[in-house]
């Protein structure tokens, strides 16, 4: 594939640095010759650095995990972006290498971020593992890779990096965008938020005059897409679904798309210090009732019953270990088929009752009777047991007495 051109590279490196309209117009201007600005190649001196590494014999490959699933960036020469996070705020800064790929870097779960110290293990793994389990549900998800680096002094750093999910002139429109948030609701309304997001693009298609058969493609698309993101929270426990943890994609020619799932904060039972919990609200909050409202959408059933029903928790630890080289410890791999079996038991309960409300409400009570059943019984045992204790103290201390008065 021929190289770009500079003038190709630079304004591709600078849409993707996350420069304006006006900076990237003035490079237009000197780069064609009709305008010569040295103030605009001092602003942007790091990009014109990567073209002449792209152009040298220095030229890096891609971007790329090694055998071990691990991305060392002492190997690649690259630029951070602070830009383009303004607009995103989904992670820690960009990196765009001399190939112009970019990836998200991300903070490792550690004491300093605002998971508690318990969950910091299964929050290390959650951002490998989850997203592997998206991908057999069908969903287009973010993958994280093992970042290092190694400064100049020798110490070197961790981090977790995605490549970026955004194509060539592509920006991220996120939820906060579209529906007005508030942090201080401790649930997101989601039929709300399907109606909104439905009128968001509605709207959109309308405003740039785009084709009635694509807008109806598009806002069915995003709509079962916004479905299927939903059930894939509650089966992964995801307890953050604010509106900054989802978002559309605008293309160059205005239109849109679901993003990826990019977020895994919070799921698998991680809690923070300071909760902010943020999961769907009203009836259709547990996934029983969700899954038997959108039952009567045939869509929804037969995805269920292809990509949903067919989890496989050993497939998912296989292709994360294959493309990331994390893998499970003993524990970590009991914790996560406890947490998930009982979700993916939900899931099959309702699809062998044929998504009958009756008798998924009747098993529901029965389970919980059981449960309530259970715990009466241990209260019981536990009562006995106080009672048997206070007997053989009594008998001692009677025996006890009996001996002084002697």
């Amino acid at each position: 594939m021929p190289k770009l051109s500079k003038e190709e590279y630079i304004i591709k490196a600078a849409k993707l640095y996350g420069l304006g309209e006006v900076e990237i117009g003035a490079l237009r201007d000197h780069l064609s010759g009709r305008m010569p600005n040295d103030f605009i190649v001092r602003r942007c001196q790091y990009l014109f650095d990567l073209y002449d590494i792209y152009v040298s014999t220095e030229y890096n490959e891609p971007i790329d995990p090694d055998e071990k699933g691990i991305i060392n960036l002492n190997d690649y020469a690259y630029e951070c972006s602070k830009r383009r996070l303004d607009k995103s705020k989904i992670g820690k800064e960009w990196l765009i290498s001399s190939n112009l790929e970019a990836y998200l870097i991300t903070s490792r779960p550690s004491e300093n971020t605002d998971i508690r110290n318990k969950f910091i293990p299964i929050s290390k793994v959650n951002n490998f593992l989850l997203p592997q389990i998206a991908k057999q549900m069908g969903l287009d998800a973010t993958v994280y890779y093992k970042g290092v680096y190694t400064d100049e002094y020798g110490t070197l750093s961790t981090h977790h990096l995605t490549k970026n999910f955004l194509n060539d002139d592509e920006t991220l429109i996120q939820g906060t965008s579209i529906i007005k948030d508030n942090p201080k609701r401790k649930r997101v309304n989601f039929e709300a938020q399907l109606e909104t997001v439905d009128r968001y693009v509605k709207k959109h298609y309308k405003k740039h005059k785009l084709p009635q058969e694509e807008q109806d493609k598009a806002r069915e698309e995003i709509r079962k897409g916004l479905i299927k993101q939903s059930i894939y929270n509650k089966f992964v426990f995801n307890q953050n679904e604010s509106h900054e943890k989802w978002g559309l994609v605008q293309s160059k020619d205005k239109r849109l798309r679901l993003a990826p799932i990019f977020s895994y904060d919070y799921s698998a039972g991680v809690e923070p210090y300071n909760p902010y919990v943020r999961v769907v609200e009203g009836r259709r909050y547990d996934i029983e009732t969700f899954m038997l409202h959108f039952s009567k959408e045939q869509w929804f059933k037969d995805w269920i019953a292809t990509k949903v029903v067919t989890f496989d928790l050993s497939q998912a630890e296989k292709d994360m270990t294959r493309r990331t080289g994390v893998e499970l410890n003993d524990e970590e791999r009991e914790y996560y088929d406890f947490l998930f079996g009982k979700m993916h038991e939900k899931i099959l309960t309702v699809c062998e009752v044929n998504y009958d409300r009756n008798l998924v409400e009747k098993l529901r009570k029965q389970k919980l009777g059981d449960k309530l059943l259970k715990i009466k019984d241990n209260v019981t045992g536990r009562v006995q047991e106080i009672k048997e204790i206070k007997q053989k103290r009594k008998s001692l201390q009677d025996e006890l007495d009996e001996y002084e008065d002697r």
